[in-house]
């Protein structure tokens, strides 16, 4: 099928919508995903639109997500109605409201949500002094000279054993040594 620009601004609407998959899409069009795939790849125009479509959907979702996750852990009231009808006196195919009851219930914060919430903020802090530990530089003070320099062996080896082993790094490390 030929690439037409009402289509395709229909196949935007219905992804950043969340309304169906790509094959969905490519099914209530008529087109095939090659297709659907082909017109990404020759239309940068479209390619553009078909992710900024994605990251509106995804973006909502995330948005979306957060608010049940917020009324998991704050609780919230659940409000169910219950209506009676009964045939209207004038007409009897129609029916008409006899009764409205309006029961509400608060649904207490979910334990599971809240220790959810609290292991994800602990294993952030725990990647953050972690990165933190990292970035600072390691140093050692060494008082005898082979063990320095067997610590710097080490070093040029990338940390990896078997660096005395090798002339390269060994000579590399004596370059070093002797430019003091």
């Amino acid at each position: 099928m030929k690439y037409k620009e009402k289509i395709a601004s229909e196949i935007i609407r219905m992804i950043e919508q969340d309304l169906c998959s790509i094959s969905e899409i490519c099914k209530s069009f008529k087109i095939s995903r090659k297709t659907f795939y082909e017109w990404k790849k020759i239309k940068p125009d479209f390619k553009e639109a078909v992710e900024e479509a994605i990251d509106h959907r995804e973006d909502v979702m995330v948005a979306s997500a957060r608010i049940g996750l917020k009324q998991l852990l704050e609780g919230y009231v659940q409000k169910k109605e219950k209506i009676t009808y009964i045939p209207d006196k004038n007409n009897p195919v129609e029916d008409v409201e006899k009764c409205r009851v309006v029961e509400k219930k608060f649904c207490p914060p979910s334990i599971r949500a809240i220790k959810y919430v609290l292991d994800r903020e602990e294993r952030k802090k725990d990647k953050d002094r972690l990165l933190a530990s990292e970035r600072r530089p390691l140093i050692i003070e060494v008082q005898d000279e082979e063990t320095k320099r067997e610590l710097m062996i080490l070093q040029e080896n990338g940390f990896r054993s078997g660096g005395s082993l090798n002339p390269e790094v060994v000579a590399a490390v004596d370059r070093k040594l002797e430019g003091r």
